[in-house]
């Protein structure tokens, strides 16, 4: 009996261990820099620009950025390798603001029915992608977040996710035109370190400040295009309002929105059809709903 609750709590306590390190993986430094964008020229770099956001709940009053250039083994620079870039607050919380007073631009390649063709800017930016790509998000109608990856393919619209909404997303940047470093050997730039003094006089020495985990990511979504091409065969918006007047009270025109239930319940009865069978009773005929 003692071996059976000595083992159940090693058990428990590998557990925790597991969760509190998964815990700590993924907290996220209280300023991030989302990515860092530099001028090249030959034999030297200038206009750091720093695209970041504030993950804590405070208000920043300062943020130093210490950045160094490197040569191509790691290597600091000779001379003034390291330099501290100063940004002057107030620096709010990050939030994510869906603002619906916003003017509305049209798209005008796009055809009626498409969900993108009606959009609205927005403040956020994201990195995607292995170079570093900042793009810019929008909203459509229905407030829903969206990126245009490639710019010349209006098919490339992508829906962002909401952990990509929540953890990617960055709204302030900071510009140093004025600052640069000149080296024949610079290979690259990096954010060491960031010290923060908040309003309230205190401060903070984030190390993390630049780890790379929301820099050049990969879209968890494919292009809305794309998922429509896959069941197309099945699947018509407008048919699936006529076949589903509840969802149309509900939801509108909101074609993400409609994609989504669709799937809902779809998925909903597959389960349904599943448990009929483990009960051994006939499932169901399926009608209307099923084939759509």
């Amino acid at each position: 009996m003692k071996r059976k609750l000595s083992a159940i709590l090693l058990t428990a306590a590998l557990l925790c261990m597991c969760f509190c390190g998964s815990a700590f993986a993924a907290q996220k430094p209280s300023v991030e820099v989302i990515t860092l964008q530099v001028q090249w020229g030959n034999g030297c770099a200038w206009n750091p620009t720093f695209y970041y956001r504030n993950n804590t709940n405070k208000t920043m009053k300062y943020i130093d950025f210490y950045t160094t250039a490197y040569n191509r083994v790691g290597d600091p620079i000779p001379a003034f390798a390291t330099k501290k870039l100063t940004v002057v607050g107030p620096e709010q919380p990050f939030q994510v603001i869906r603002n619906a007073d916003a003017q509305l631009n049209v798209n005008r390649r796009l055809s009626e029915d498409s969900p993108f063709k009606y959009y609205t800017n927005t403040d956020y930016f994201v990195s995607i992608g292995d170079d570093d790509i900042l793009t810019p998000v929008y909203c459509d109608l229905y407030g829903n977040f969206f990126v245009v990856p490639d710019t010349d393919d209006s098919d490339s619209c992508t829906y962002l996710s909401e952990d990509e909404i929540q953890n990617t997303m960055c709204n302030r940047l900071a510009g140093f035109g004025d600052m640069g470093w000149r080296s024949n050997v610079i290979d690259h730039i990096n954010v060491d370190y960031a010290v923060v003094t908040y309003m309230d006089g205190s401060t903070e020495t984030v190390r993390n400040v630049d780890n790379g985990t929301h820099r050049g990511i990969q879209l968890q979504n494919p292009p809305f295009a794309q998922q429509l091409a896959q069941y197309q065969a099945v699947y018509n918006y407008q048919d699936y309002l006529k076949l589903n007047p509840d969802l149309a009270d509900a939801f509108g025109a909101n074609q993400k929105a409609l994609f989504e239930q669709r799937h809902e319940r779809r998925s909903a009865g597959k389960q349904r059809v599943q448990f009929e069978h483990i009960q051994g009773k006939q499932p169901r005929s399926r009608g209307r709903i099923w084939r759509r």
